[in-house]
């Protein structure tokens, strides 16, 4: 059994398994390319195991998401368990809607290797049906990340709170999670925009998370 001052290093180590995430969607942009609905299907059959390996990573990180929540919510319940909650269920919803969103990869794999192989639907039909699932995953991402960023912003305010951490870097991650929380939702209220607001909400949590991460995984946490 893990004992109770071993979680916060537990969480320093699955803050780094967020780049199995990355390298998941890296994998499956890679593999599709940046062709024709058929360029994209003949693509994807060509390298099914390594698209497959894409999908099966980002699951992983949405896994691994569940147990770091876990450790934080079991590293600071003290200093205030209901918040401490709190952020636990956004975190938790958002590994359900990170897994809806594997599954929906899943569909989108289908649609190209039956566009590839050849189906009683033409390629049109299956070019708007793979738009579609693909319009419908990336939504359900922003909403998973809009409640990633809620769940984290409550975990770094409550690390402020504490002085577990040096409060310059729970600082930096409650602001880099409210910047995140703001240009996700914005990207749902402007998708034409959505790329400069992924990126920009994106980068601050995204390189705080693994300074965190080592911090608690060297240091821990000063009680």
């Amino acid at each position: 059994m893990i004992g109770e001052n071993a979680y916060p290093r537990v969480a320093g180590v699955l803050y780094f398994f967020t780049v199995f995430d990355l390298t998941g969607n890296l994998i499956v942009s890679r593999v599709s390319g940046s062709g024709s609905f058929l360029d994209t299907a003949h693509s994807v059959a060509a390298s099914e195991t390594l698209y497959r390996v894409g999908i099966l990573l980002g699951l992983v990180g949405n896994i691994s998401t569940i147990l770091l929540a876990i450790a934080l919510y079991v590293t600071l319940k003290a200093v205030d368990g209901n918040l401490a909650m709190t952020a636990l269920l956004f975190r938790l919803v958002e590994a359900v809607l990170g897994l809806v969103v594997i599954v929906l990869a899943f569909a989108t794999l289908q649609i190209y290797l039956d566009a590839s192989h050849g189906t009683a639907l033409d390629a049109k039909q299956l070019a708007a049906f793979a738009d579609l699932v693909s319009r419908t995953a990336t939504a359900g991402t922003d909403v998973s990340v809009v409640c990633f960023s809620l769940g984290s912003a409550t975990f770094f305010y409550l690390f402020l709170r504490s002085a577990y951490i040096p409060r310059v870097l729970a600082a930096w991650g409650l602001l880099g999670s409210l910047l995140a929380t703001i240009a996700f939702a914005g990207s749902l209220l402007f998708p034409q925009s959505s790329d400069v607001l992924r990126g920009i909400g994106a980068l601050p949590i995204g390189i705080a998370e693994p300074v965190v991460g080592l911090w608690l995984l060297l240091r821990g946490i000063q009680r």
